[in-house]
């Protein structure tokens, strides 16, 4: 079962910074390009999820660590198919696989004083979104602030079968109740998945992971928690810098939860 769930992951993640694909006649930049000028940023993404991978890139540069969750993708306007790509080579028949319809996407923002080490995160990412939202790419999403000072993006509009902009539910918005006790933390997102699966219909899975979520013991829980703060509970209380991608899979209907632990150039 988790060998299955491992390659929809990778599916779902098939245009990573590892190649460049070829589609709908565009080809995909296998890396985002942060140049500066004297007085601004440039940051240059080509991708079917231009604003997961300029987070990417912005905590490579920054360190910022900024979770991120898909709208639902249903409509054909959203998406673009692709033959046999890379994973389903080996197929013996042709498989046909759908992603974002995403593209190149342009983002300039002030360049901070020389007494300041980075940009002020939270204005450059509302720019980020409010510019991401004008561009004609996939999904609408907002920018939320935490309790901790952290930030998450998160998609809460995509067109739907009809072709109409339609705001949706957000997953991790609804509320998950754990009783506190020992367990570790791979048991306890998993939990949280499954109540959320269990209540929407939509199959949340846990995809790629580093294994110490399986050996770290965690105490996390609560009654009516938003699903998100339990998550982000869960992922701090290792004592490790994570941060979460939350994807949605248009074959499966499906999403797949990623969990990274941040790293900085």
């Amino acid at each position: 079962m988790r060998i299955a769930i491992f390659l929809n992951c990778l599916s779902v993640l098939a245009f990573s910074s590892s190649f460049a694909q070829t589609v709908s006649g565009g080809e995909y930049r296998s890396q985002p390009v942060i140049s500066a000028a004297r007085e601004s940023i440039h940051l240059s993404v080509s991708d079917p999820r231009p604003l997961a991978r300029a987070l990417d890139a912005l905590q490579k540069q920054y360190g910022w660590r900024v979770n991120y969750e898909d709208p639902k993708y249903l409509s054909k306007l959203d998406l673009v198919e692709v033959t046999n790509p890379p994973q389903h080579r080996n197929s013996s028949s042709d498989t046909q696989v759908h992603y974002p319809r995403g593209g190149a996407f342009d983002l300039d923002f002030p360049n901070p004083a020389p007494s300041d080490s980075s940009p002020d995160e939270q204005t450059t990412l509302q720019l980020l979104v409010d510019t991401y939202n004008k561009s004609g790419n996939p999904g609408r999403f907002e920018l939320r602030k935490t309790a901790e000072q952290q930030f998450d993006i998160v998609g809460i509009a995509a067109h739907d079968v009809m072709g109409h902009m339609s705001q949706q539910a957000v997953l991790f918005d609804l509320p998950v109740t754990l009783v506190a006790r020992p367990r570790s933390a791979l048991e306890t997102i998993e939990m949280i998945c499954s109540q959320i699966t269990e209540r929407t219909h939509t199959k949340v899975m846990l995809g790629v992971f580093p294994m110490s979520l399986r050996t770290t013991i965690v105490k996390v829980g609560g009654t009516k928690l938003p699903a998100r703060s339990l998550l982000s509970r869960a992922l701090a209380a290792t004592g490790r810098k994570f941060t979460w991608r939350m994807l949605f899979d248009p074959d499966s209907k499906s999403y797949f939860l990623r969990c990274m632990l941040a790293t900085q150039s």
